[in-house]
């Protein structure tokens, strides 16, 4: 094993699909927000907080696996709007490389299973592929026993959870609240809630960090309390073998990037002329683009 694979904290993602879809859609409906929480913003996020936690350099914190698992109507059974919106799921899911596992409802719209094959899988894969810490995006306590597995294996094993109160589509006033016995299990734990309602009191790495959470809304611009000035707006300008040229909105010189600064997209998908945004850094030979996205 070369000292690179050795010096690798190697973290898997695991979505519990359901909760992350009400706390999205409560975000970009009902928080002042108003935007849906990006997933390569969100897994930037869990690269830090791990780096923090393990007091490892960030750089050698990588997400390389990732996995959804939610309970779907069948195609019989769904709206076109909703079938719709299950395709923009997934269009979403494959952009960022998170494999995503589907169960069917039963009549009464329940999930049956998931939370077992979830646990399943991560426990599974966590051996295979031998990760240092396993993420779990959920707030069930059914999932304590997984918690606990994975420890007895030497694996850390982090929660990212929300707090918020929500109404439903009938006017019902809820309260969404983590597992605290989950939370009390697990090695780390991140209150993304409490994340988000101060982030724009932060500053450094987890200030940049922090500003790509959310999606660029439609209009082109962002979301209430995102950090405006760490994105500027850019086209791309050229594309080479690997790099590319973004022409700055306001005119200024073009701005240089390497495909390793693509957050949302691959360098394939990249056309001439596309609108993108992108953050300035500073290198051994000047001004470039350290982080590039697609708006």
């Amino acid at each position: 094993m070369s000292h690179a694979a050795r010096q690798l904290t190697k973290i898997g993602v695991f979505y519990d699909g359901n909760y992350f879809d009400r706390v999205s859609k409560y975000y970009n409906h009902q928080h002042e927000k108003k935007a849906w929480i990006s997933v390569s913003g969100l897994h930037d996020y869990i690269r830090y907080s791990v780096s923090e936690n393990e007091n490892v350099d960030v750089r050698s914190c990588q997400v390389i696996d990732a996995h959804y698992f939610r309970g779907r109507f069948s195609a019989q059974k769904s709206s076109e709007k909703a079938l719709f919106n299950e395709r923009v799921v997934d269009d979403m899911l494959m952009r960022e490389n998170v494999t995503a596992h589907y169960l069917p409802m039963n009549f009464v719209g329940k999930e049956k299973g998931v939370d077992v094959w979830l646990a399943l899988e991560a426990f599974e894969l966590a051996i295979y592929k031998q990760f240092d810490v396993v993420v779990l995006i959920a707030s069930d306590g059914d999932y304590i026993p997984l918690a606990r597995k994975l420890k007895t294996l030497g694996i850390r094993v982090m929660t990212v959870s929300w707090f918020f109160t929500f109404e439903t589509a009938s006017g019902e006033i809820k309260v969404a609240r983590p597992s605290q016995m989950l939370l009390k299990e697990v090695n780390y734990s991140i209150a993304m809630s409490e994340v988000i309602d101060r982030m724009d009191n932060t500053s450094g790495d987890e200030r940049i960090v922090l500003s790509g959470l959310f999606q660029r809304r439609r209009d082109g611009r962002l979301p209430s309390g995102a950090a405006e000035a760490d994105w500027k707006l850019g086209f791309i300008e050229v594309l080479k073998e690997t790099y590319g040229l973004i022409r700055p909105e306001i005119g200024l010189k073009n701005m240089f990037f390497p495909y390793t600064a693509l957050t949302d997209i691959d360098p394939d998908e990249l056309e001439e002329g596309m609108e993108v945004s992108y953050q300035e850094g500073v290198g051994q030979k000047g001004p470039f683009a350290r982080k590039v996205r697609t708006n």
